[in-house]
């Protein structure tokens, strides 16, 4: 038998057998109990609320080229929080880029329909923002006498 080939017919090694005791087969999920793992979800960089990113470091965080960004820059697809001295971004600009990219999966390259999706999702969470505030803001209030008499003088008509 060849090195490193497995033999089928003998019962599984040791190594094997562990792995083959790690996998549920109700999920045929491998499970790692008593293991130290990693979790299996994607766990985005969300950098602080007050921090401000250059192109090179948010490239690297979005796996985005450089280049890339700038078009989307170019197309007003993304705005930099300051281009004095360089392009830097917030972590809104990083969101927006991680959108972007996204939306790019299902439109391609058609940038233009990209913006537009861009603009109406604004849109409507400025919407569903105003919304919220006028739920907030409206008090439930008990009709006042002179709202009755109103109310009353209309039936009479």
């Amino acid at each position: 038998m060849a090195a490193g080939a497995l033999n089928l017919s003998s019962p599984l090694s040791h190594s094997n057998r562990s792995l083959a005791s790690m996998i549920n087969p109700m999920t045929r999920a491998i499970t790692t109990e008593g293991m130290e793992s990693p979790s299996r979800e994607i766990q985005l960089f969300e950098p602080p609320p007050d921090a401000a990113c250059t192109i090179e470091e948010t490239s690297r965080l979005v796996n985005v080229s450089r280049r890339t960004i700038l078009v989307y820059c170019k197309h007003r697809l993304l705005s930099p929080v300051a281009a004095d001295h360089g392009y830097y971004f917030d972590r809104d600009a990083i969101r927006g880029l991680r959108r972007i990219e996204a939306l790019r999966t299902v439109c391609g390259d058609d940038l233009a329909g990209i913006k537009i999706i861009l603009d109406l999702t604004a849109a409507l969470e400025q919407l569903h923002s105003d919304i919220r505030l006028l739920s907030q803001a409206k008090v439930p209030r008990s009709p006042t006498k002179n709202a009755r008499n109103a109310h009353q003088f209309r039936r009479e008509e």
